[in-house]
């Protein structure tokens, strides 16, 4: 007999695991994961239901892309498409507002393309490299959107640092003045260094000739100042002198501290002062010769530049306020300040991200800044909190209270939150489960964040791979499950680059046969194809203006009801429904395939050998089409039709338990397939399979 009831019922909601996993009864997730899971999307509660559709926006450029988002207000976002030397602009309805050439663009190369850093803010959009010194700047006519002007970052005060050049260095010059009263002859004077003092040096007060020397072979006593002290004697009358006390040589080019006291008597004193401070002129910290930032962001109403060309591991940040605004010289707790993650150090930051606390992502770690707010005057304590490098290519994002980034070599996932405990941010794998050479999140390009809709039932962490697949994370930290399925292309084709806009809409760049297209993700509920178009039929029940689509299968959806498949040509073809708004696009059939099934006896051992799925009993919601295969022999179509549907009434969905017997064939580690065979809408809850062994 068949088994229909117990553990093997399946929730589904772990997601398609590891290759490794097949057949290791003993892990938790192993009835609710899946062997394969394409097309469709795990319901953390439960089941699972078709991963959303894609409509067609536009022709694509070329694969070779990055893309990012300018948000403008609640309503309003632009999604830009950067290649090489072109920037493509779309408005979050759809339409292509401008393609943007020359200029500054120009400095963009295919090399630089998965590199390159976005900011974008109200009017303002920011693109940045180590390689293009200047940054960037794209800026919108508020009144007029088809109008952009390429610029420069107008970046204002840049810091000038000491990069390893030849400079100009000026020498520190102190002036000492003594005065005493006419009852003194002689006095005992020191002199202090940076905190180091002198022994007491003598001078007879009518006659200081002996003096210079004197304290020039009392300074080289103090550590670091055997050379390039030189003192000289200044004005002088009958009850006061000045000396000069001047650091040149090998010292010159440093600010020092210094003090000067009379050790003997409260009838003479020394006065000292900074007559010219010594500084190393140094040289801007970007320019054209030594390259620009790498990276920006926000943190607490100051943006944040770093991973500069010259300094990889430097941060400079803006006034409060001023983004612009990169000088360090103002003394107010709001002006502009310079930080450095080590003084010297072969690290990069590639990534700054707010979360709290202020995290920069380098080449070989994660660091964060453990001052709740940043003053001028007050250093910033840089910790350094996972010794995991993190991947240019990939922006870490944040969902949940967490950050997820991945690894420098694009094979693992990790997410971070701060513990008040251990104050400190504590790493936590994200893909072990679903992870490895051959399994679904590994070799990462790029990730985005969807946020939950009214029509989604879950947040999504969308990443496209290297070999550009995509895969979608279903993320819900309550019941610790990282869910991951793959949006397969129809046809086999490649997702090139991804972006999620202002509106949470998640656009991307697909090269299907070497044909680029912009496209934009619908829900399932309102499109179930890809490469979609949205067009009515003419009185004769003629679809036109298909014409991209020429020599494709294409299916329909009228009046929630499937037509097809179609082959388009001419650009057009014939549904027989005359005057409907309809859609058309490719359908790439959705499959779940569960887990191997083997026999545990009672003692837990483990038995391998032949068996079959014989029967099913589903429960499906809402689901307009539906195909069961089992033991590894193909899936038919389920009839859902029912003899008490009212066939003069629209067509309506099936909700109800399914039950399927007669599955034929056998074979060893059997498994369940749940597909489709045609379009339509799927969703189940959960299934029981009759499994013999």
């Amino acid at each position: 007999m068949t088994r229909v009831s117990g553990q093997l019922k399946s929730s589904v909601n772990s997601g398609q695991l590891a290759q490794s996993l097949l057949g290791k009864v003993n892990l938790k997730q192993y009835y609710s994961g899946a062997k394969l899971m394409r097309g469709v999307e795990p319901i953390p509660q439960s089941g699972f239901q078709l991963l959303p559709g894609s409509a067609y926006v536009g022709a694509g450029v070329t694969g070779i892309c990055n893309k990012a988002v300018l948000r403008v207000d609640k309503q309003l976002s632009y999604t830009l498409v950067v290649s090489s030397g072109q920037v493509d602009i779309y408005r979050n309805d759809r339409v292509k507002v401008a393609t943007l050439t020359g200029g500054l663009l120009d400095q963009i190369t295919d090399a630089m393309v998965s590199d390159l850093s976005f900011y974008g803010e109200a009017n303002t959009f920011g693109i940045f490299h180590p390689d293009i010194w200047q940054g960037i700047r794209l800026f919108r006519d508020a009144g007029d959107d088809t109008s952009w002007t390429i610029g420069a970052w107008p970046f204002g005060l840049l810091p000038e640092v000491d990069l390893g050049g030849s400079y100009v260095k000026t020498d520190d010059v102190w002036t000492v003045y003594v005065r005493w009263s006419s009852d003194v002859t002689s006095i005992q004077l020191s002199v202090t260094i940076d905190g180091n003092t002198t022994d007491a040096i003598a001078v007879t007060l009518a006659s200081w000739g002996a003096f210079p020397t004197a304290a020039e072979a009392a300074i080289a006593d103090l550590p670091g100042f055997a050379s390039g002290v030189s003192v000289s004697l200044g004005a002088s009358g009958s009850l006061f002198q000045a000396f000069d006390v001047t650091f040149g040589g090998v010292l010159t080019g440093s600010e020092y501290d210094f003090n000067a006291a009379v050790l003997d008597t409260t009838s003479a004193s020394a006065l000292p002062a900074h007559t010219t401070v010594g500084k190393t002129d140094g040289e801007p910290l970007i320019s054209e010769t030594r390259g620009g930032f790498g990276v920006m962001g926000l943190f607490q109403d100051r943006a944040v530049y770093a991973g500069p060309k010259a300094k990889g591991a430097a941060i400079a940040m803006s006034a409060s306020g001023e983004y612009f605004d990169l000088g360090i010289k103002s003394q107010t707790e709001t002006a502009g300040r310079l930080e450095a993650l080590r003084t010297e150090s072969s690290e990069t930051v590639l990534h700054i991200v707010d979360a709290t606390y202020l995290l920069a992502f380098t080449n070989q770690a994660v660091y964060f800044a453990s001052n709740r707010t940043v003053k001028r005057n007050e250093p910033l304590n840089w910790v350094r909190a996972i010794e995991i490098g993190s991947k240019k290519s990939c922006q870490p994002v944040t969902l949940e209270g967490r950050v997820y980034f991945v690894s420098d070599d694009g094979g693992r996932l990790y997410s971070a939150a701060y513990d008040a405990v251990s104050e400190m941010f504590q790493p936590t794998p994200e893909n072990d489960l679903n992870g490895g050479p051959e399994d679904l999140v590994t070799n990462i390009k790029m990730m985005k964040v969807q946020k939950k809709t009214s029509e989604m039932i879950s947040d999504r962490l969308w990443i496209v791979r290297e070999d550009g697949r995509l895969v979608c994370c279903v993320i819900n930290k309550t019941q610790e499950i990282m869910a991951a399925v793959e949006w397969s292309v129809f046809g086999g084709g490649l997702v090139r680059a991804l972006a999620v806009d202002g509106q949470g809409q998640v656009w991307l760049t697909i090269e299907r046969g070497g044909v680029i297209s912009e496209e934009i993700l619908e829900e399932e509920r309102h499109n179930l194809f890809q490469h979609a178009f949205a067009v009515t039929t003419d009185l004769t029940g003629q679809a036109s203006g298909l014409a991209l689509l020429n020599g494709k299968t294409v299916w329909a959806t009228i009046d929630n009801d499937v037509y097809g498949p179609f082959v388009v040509a001419a650009g057009a073809v014939q549904t027989d429904v005359p005057s409907k708004a309809c859609k058309i696009g490719l359908w790439a059939a959705p499959l779940y395939e569960s887990m191997p099934y083997v026999r545990v006896l009672p003692n837990d051992d483990i038995v391998r050998r032949p068996g079959k799925v014989g029967s099913a009993r589903l429960y499906v919601r809402d689901t307009a089409s539906l195909a069961i295969g089992a033991n590894g022999r193909p899936p038919r179509d389920v009839s859902l039709n029912r003899t008490s549907d009212d066939l003069s009434q629209p067509k309506t969905n099936f909700t109800g338990h399914v039950n399927v017997a007669g599955l034929i064939g056998a074979c060893m580690d059997p498994t369940l397939v749940i597909s489709q065979v045609r379009p339509g809408r799927l969703n189940v809850r959960d299934y029981v399979p009759g499994v013999k062994l």
